[in-house]
């Protein structure tokens, strides 16, 4: 619950310390060590004397041992120390350091009985009241303490610092026409610069972008080295599209001394926006002289589509020692995607040691453009090392066998599905692969066998029902399980356009011509390039008597390529 990061607006409740805790340890000195004047170091309290000390002095003694406490968070001599403060003087500044040594270790509960009991001495105290809604905000029990606020401000409606506090309880909980509403309402922080910035938060959220722009001037009016109300300003700038606005306040955030990464950031994000690729990479050699902060600026370069700029920040990087493997990986990236250079690529890849957490990253980026290279035996092997470095890692189990199978090596691919099914037995998505397997080598009868199996052990399963309901569709066989089927896996796939395809197919077995040709439509609306599924559009459209709708068909199947195109002509031609 503390306001804006400016110490010169930080919360008292939680940064100030007690007026009592902050003179014990001289009123202690000045009692026992002699005059103030010598201000000799206090050594570590000692216990009391024997003989009686005056209750002032035991308050204040108590309070050094509740500084030496909290110094050394020793929570057994805390408690002692104020049961002894509460018993001698239970006065509300001791209530509040009491509640506040608790909340400072994380005893809620310790401190919320504290500060209730303070509350009942001392009702509607403002930092009692603070302190408890804060130990109920700890616990994520948002209502209570914005009722708790919310009751506090109703009885004394001229605080303005209780507005502050509950205005950012409520920003921080997405209930920004509540803060608006509480913030903008006379008080006498209504002024105030942290109250115009935290009303700012709550309209730029509900996008009244003007209004939060006039509270934000009036806010760095004030108070001119308001750092986070210029960064919100600047953000306003840019939700409006006031580019060269929003640059203007970067740039003078960062004159007025502000370090973090995330201004120079915006500032380089700003002018790629406005096409100056050029001063954006000046920004960002003068940034910060941070290994993180230029492969932030370099990846913003290649996001917004300026990899040169990208390349100039990160080659310098490459040249150090021990570049962090991010380097590599960007120019890797520049390299495939902008030179089209993939022996280069590959290569940058290969500084990325086994060790790092891009490695399987550039493992599989690696694999993806040894295939692209027809450099298959590589891309194997580099699995494989893959697999023996991280057997757990699932993704390289299925690049494998996804590769030995585009590659119609179907016996290494069952021999790696071996394996990954010994890892992860009855794994549905392993099993339906070997299904995808058998149907890519021709063998339908095992293929269906393996998509049954799969259904057996996930019922809801999409692509093994709409497999099983499409085959047994296809060979007209117990067509009424089939159309169950396809209707249970587009439950869960709508718009999946082969799903729909098997639909139309299924009803055009079953003589539900008005189904399947409403189904094939839909199928084609949701863009299906598939010249199976244009042939079916055929299929459908001669059986119903629309002559020119079926030539439309199996004309747009040929287009696609099809394998079966000598016996599609033949359908054209018997038209």
């Amino acid at each position: 619950m503390s306001s804006a990061s400016s110490s010169k607006y930080r919360s008292k409740v939680r940064h100030s310390a007690g007026p009592l805790a902050r003179a014990a340890v001289l009123i202690f000195a000045c009692l026992f060590l002699g005059a103030c004047a010598k201000q000799q170091p206090v050594a570590e309290p000692a216990k009391p004397a024997a003989y009686p000390m005056t209750p002032e002095a035991a308050k204040v003694y108590y309070y050094l041992v509740l500084n030496e406490a909290a110094k050394n968070n020793d929570l057994r001599m805390g408690t002692e120390a104020i049961r002894q403060l509460l018993n001698l003087s239970p006065s509300a500044d001791v209530y509040v350091d009491a509640a506040r040594f608790y909340t400072e270790r994380k005893e809620v509960t310790l401190a919320r009985d504290i500060a209730k009991r303070g509350l009942e001495n001392y009702p509607d105290h403002f930092d009692l009241t603070m302190l408890l809604a804060e130990t109920y905000l700890s616990e994520k029990r948002i209502d209570e303490s914005v009722s708790l606020l919310k009751e506090y401000i109703s009885k004394h409606p001229e605080n303005g610092e209780a507005r502050q506090q509950l205005g950012q309880l409520l920003l921080s909980n997405n209930l920004f026409q509540e803060a608006a509403d509480l913030l903008r309402q006379k008080s006498s922080t209504r002024n105030d610069p942290v109250t115009r910035y935290y009303l700012a938060r709550a309209y730029v959220q509900l996008k009244k972008l003007k209004d939060a722009q006039t509270e934000l001037k009036k806010a760095v009016q004030t108070e001119p080295e308001f750092v986070e109300a210029w960064a919100e300003l600047a953000y306003v700038y840019e939700l409006m599209k006031d580019y060269v606005s929003a640059e203007k306040t970067y740039e003078h955030i960062i004159e007025l001394g502000e370090t973090g990464q995330e201004v120079w950031l915006r500032l380089i994000t700003l002018n790629l926006k406005l096409n100056h690729p050029e001063k954006a990479l000046s920004i960002a050699k003068e940034g910060p002289e941070d290994m993180s902060f230029s492969l932030q600026a370099a990846t913003i370069f290649i996001d917004e589509g300026f990899p040169e700029q990208a390349r100039e920040l990160l080659i310098p990087l490459a040249e150090m020692s021990n570049p962090p493997a991010e380097v590599f990986f960007h120019l890797a990236l520049i390299a495939f995607n902008n030179d089209k250079d993939l022996p280069g690529a590959i290569s940058l890849l290969e500084n990325i040691p086994d060790h790092d957490r891009l490695w399987s990253k550039s493992i599989r980026f690696r694999t993806h453009m040894l295939f692209e290279l027809k450099r298959y035996d590589e891309a194997v092997t580099l699995l494989e090392q893959g697999i023996k470095a991280d057997p757990a890692d699932r993704e390289f189990w299925d690049m494998l066998i996804d590769l030995q199978a585009s590659l119609k090596h179907f016996d290494e691919a069952h021999a790696a599905l071996d394996k990954a099914l010994k890892r992860w037995p009855n794994d549905t998505e392993l099993l339906f692969t070997r299904g995808s397997v058998y149907d890519l080598a021709g063998e339908r009868d095992k293929a269906l066998e393996v998509m049954e199996e799969v259904i057996s052990h996930d019922p809801e399963h999409p692509e093994a029902l709409n497999y099983v309901g499409y085959s047994l569709a296809d060979k007209g066989q117990d067509l009424d399980r089939a159309l169950v089927l396809i209707e249970s896996a587009l439950k869960q796939e709508p718009e999946k356009a082969f799903m729909v395809d098997s639909l139309a197919w299924v009803h055009f077995k079953l003589g539900n011509l008005e189904q399947a040709w409403e189904a094939i439509n839909r199928t084609i609306e949701l863009g299906a390039k598939d010249p199976i599924i244009w042939e079916h559009y055929g299929d459908i459209a001669k059986a119903m008597g629309r002559k020119s709708d079926a030539r439309k068909g199996y004309r747009e199947a040929l287009k696609l390529d099809p394998k079966n195109a000598d016996e599609l002509k033949k359908k054209l031609r018997g038209i």
